[in-house]
C-alpha cells in the first residue's frame, strides 16, 4: 500500500534546514568581519599614537590616535545599561572641541553617574577612533526627553547637544583612575568565535538533513 508523502512533515524540515543555514551563515560571515577588525586593532594596539589635529581628513576605523582639545562641559549622555565583566553601569559619553570640530568621546565605563564639572577642560585623549555606526534595526530607541538612552546614535546626540558633531568617536584608553572609570573598546573588536557558532548552525542544520532522510526511509520505503 502506498503511502502519502508527508508534505507538512517535509515543509517544516527544509524550513528549520533553511533557518539554521542561514544562522550559521550569519555567524560566518561575523567572523571574517571580526577577525578582520581584529587584525586592525592588534597591528593599531601596537603602533604610536597619531596626532590629530582637525577632523577634516579621512580616519580609518580603529587607528590608535592622540587629540588635544577641550572637553565640554553640560555636553555629556550616559548610555544604559551596560556591563562590565559583570558590573552593570553606563557608557559616559562626552562631546570634545578640537580646534573647531567637535566629536564623542566614549570616556569609558561607570558604575554610577559622576557629578557634574562646572568648568570644561583642556586635555589629551588617546583611543581607538571609529566612525559612528548607524543604529541596528533591533537597537533600542533613546528617549531623549527622559534622558533616557540606549543606542549610540549620532543624530540624538547632535540634536541634544546642539552642535554639528563630526562622524567620528573616540573611545578612550589613557584613563588614570582605573577604579572609578574602566576603558572600552568599539563593538568592531570582538573575543567570540563566531567560527564555532558557525559550525554549530551548520552541524544542526545536517542533523536535521539526516534524522529527516532515516525518518522518510523507514515510514514511506513503500512511497513510489
Amino acid at each position: 500500500m502506498k503511502k502519502i508523502f508527508p508534505l507538512p512533515l517535509f515543509l517544516f524540515f527544509s524550513i528549520s534546514i533553511f533557518i539554521l543555514w542561514i544562522l550559521g551563515t550569519w555567524q560566518l560571515n561575523k567572523n571574517y568581519f571580526y577577525d578582520k577588525n581584529n587584525i586592525i586593532f592588534n597591528n593599531s594596539s601596537k603602533s604610536i599614537a597619531t596626532k590629530v589635529s582637525n577632523l577634516k581628513s579621512n580616519l580609518d576605523n580603529l587607528t590608535f590616535v592622540e587629540i588635544e582639545g577641550e572637553e565640554l562641559i553640560g555636553k555629556t549622555i550616559y548610555l544604559e545599561p551596560r556591563t562590565f565583566k559583570g558590573q552593570v553601569g553606563y557608557h559616559e559619553i562626552s562631546a570634545f572641541k578640537v580646534n573647531e570640530d567637535y566629536l564623542l568621546i566614549n570616556k569609558g565605563f561607570i558604575n554610577a553617574k559622576p557629578e557634574k564639572k562646572k568648568n570644561s577642560i583642556k586635555r589629551k585623549v588617546e583611543g581607538y577612533i571609529i566612525k559612528v555606526p548607524e543604529p541596528k534595526f533591533f537597537e533600542l530607541k533613546n528617549y531623549i526627553k527622559n534622558n533616557t538612552l540606549y543606542t549610540l546614535n549620532l543624530e540624538d546626540f547632535k540634536n541634544e547637544f546642539k552642535l554639528n558633531l563630526s562622524s567620528y568617536i573616540l573611545y578612550e584608553q589613557n584613563i588614570k583612575d582605573q577604579k572609578v572609570r574602566k576603558p572600552v573598546l568599539p563593538n568592531l573588536v570582538s573575543n567570540i568565535n563566531h567560527l564555532n557558532y558557525a559550525l554549530t548552525w551548520y552541524f544542526l542544520s545536517l542533523s536535521l538533513c539526516v534524522i529527516f532522510f532515516i525518518y522518510f526511509k523507514k515510514t514511506f520505503i513503500d512511497y513510489e
